[in-house]
């Protein structure tokens, strides 16, 4: 992982989008959908089942298990994460953005965002980070009272690469339009 230094000097474009999130105690209290999902199909198989005496028999039982499962969770994921809050995104980096809010943070806090980049698919992506510090307010190019670099400390690789794919498209455009002024 690179230095702080090394992720300000990044590839970094304006986002000027809203962001969602819940603040966390811990880390711990993280769950990306997919994971608990993942996690709650093994604790299904490693279940015995007592009643039931014939292989078939339990294969059945798991089976109907987990599609009442399966089920469960398309529910879960059609409605999204329950996210409580808003702030404005400033500029993203594949390492994590800056944002702004009307609370104060305190240094270090976990938060999980959900974030839909402009212009893509429109795909909700799933984030744990951490506030690592307070912007000086001439870096504030949003009118918050408060604006924080935000560190990506769960972010899957998939996210990771459209992050970058969209800052590549976005420095494009903005070279584009710079040439055509002149």
């Amino acid at each position: 992982m690179p230095s702080n230094e090394e992720r300000r000097k990044g590839l970094r474009a304006n986002l000027p989008s809203q962001m969602l999130f819940n603040v966390l105690e811990s880390p711990n209290e993280y769950i990306r959908g997919q994971d608990s999902t993942v996690k709650r199909l093994a604790a299904m198989d490693a279940e015995a089942i007592p009643q039931l005496t014939s292989a078939s028999q339990i294969l059945l039982a798991r089976i109907d298990r987990k599609l009442s499962l399966i089920l469960s969770i398309l529910a879960e994921t059609s409605a999204r994460k329950n996210y409580m809050n808003q702030a404005m995104v400033q500029d993203i980096s594949e390492f994590g953005l800056s944002f702004g809010h009307h609370t104060q943070f305190p240094i270090g806090s976990y938060l999980e965002i959900g974030l839909i980049l402009p212009y893509t698919d429109g795909r909700l992506m799933d984030i744990l980070g951490r506030v690592v510090r307070q912007l000086d307010s001439e870096e504030n190019m949003i009118s918050e009272p408060h604006v924080y670099g935000f560190e990506f400390t769960d972010v899957l690789s998939s996210d990771q690469n459209e992050i970058v794919q969209w800052i590549f498209t976005k420095q494009r455009e903005e070279i584009r339009k710079r040439r055509e002024r002149g």
